[in-house]
This record gives C-alpha cells, structure tokens and sequence, in this order.
C-alpha cells in the first residue's frame, strides 16, 4: 500500500500532532520522518501507528474535514467549536452514514473509540445504525 506524504500530513493536521510528537510516539527518528516528505512516501506502518495514536476528548469538524471527511456532512455545524469524540461520532453516524464515513472515522478515531461511543450512546442509537457499523468494520477486517 502506497501512502503518499500528503495523506499523512493531513492526518497529523487533523489529529493536531506535530511530527516530532509523532516520532517520539512511534519510537523512529525524527529525520526520518522529516525525511518522507522529500521521498513524498510514507511507510503504511506510519499510518497504522498514527492512526493508533490516542484520539483527543474534544474533535472539531474541521480537523475530521482535514482528515477527509467531506464538508458537506457539517454544513450546519460550527467547523472550529470542539465537541466530545463520542457525541461527534455518534451525530455523524446519525446524519451521514455510509461505509466511507465509517472508514473515515475509524481512521481518525480507531474502531473501539466509534464503538465504544455507539455503546455509550445506545439510547441514542437504532439497532439498525449499530449492526451497519459493526458490519462495515467487520468486512473491513475480513478484506485486509
């Protein structure tokens, strides 16, 4: 899998970390990740452990706009005003659900931040919206 630089440097845009808190995360140089941008690849290992980076307590729909989620899903929303993780996932999942938005937040967030925010918020939630979501990561899963 070809990542290209661009793609992670949204990402860390997104996540709100710089490059030298990603290396002394991920344990690598950080020459060495200052050096993928001339190389404009990204080892897909990188995006594995940015990706598990622990996510914020507060997201703003910017930072997911960065990270690749379309702008129109938050037409109405206020893009800078910082909202729970988990009432975000769960109000996203309620207005856009489709398997790239679920792809895109798992991205972001990690599949046991959306599922646990779905868990929390259950009341919330239809029966429906829950098994759509487990099935679209569960296929996933069984695709890589």
């Amino acid at each position: 899998m070809r990542v290209e630089h661009t793609q992670f440097e949204s990402m860390l845009k997104a996540k709100n970390i710089s490059k030298k808190t990603f290396a002394n995360y991920a344990r690598i140089p950080y020459y060495t990740v200052a050096g993928w941008k001339k190389a404009n690849k990204v080892p897909a290992y990188a995006m594995v452990l940015l990706q598990n980076i622990p996510s914020p307590k507060t997201v703003t729909a910017k930072q997911l706009i960065d990270a690749g989620l379309p702008k129109a899903i938050f037409w109405n929303n206020e893009l800078t005003k910082p909202i729970s993780t988990d009432i975000f996932i769960v109000s996203t999942l309620q207005r856009a659900y489709n398997d790239f938005v679920v792809q895109k937040l798992v991205e972001f967030f990690s599949e046991d931040t959306v599922l646990s925010a779905l868990m929390k918020h259950r009341d919330r939630v239809s029966d429906k919206l829950i098994n759509a979501v487990l099935t679209q990561i569960n296929n996933k899963m069984v695709i890589k």
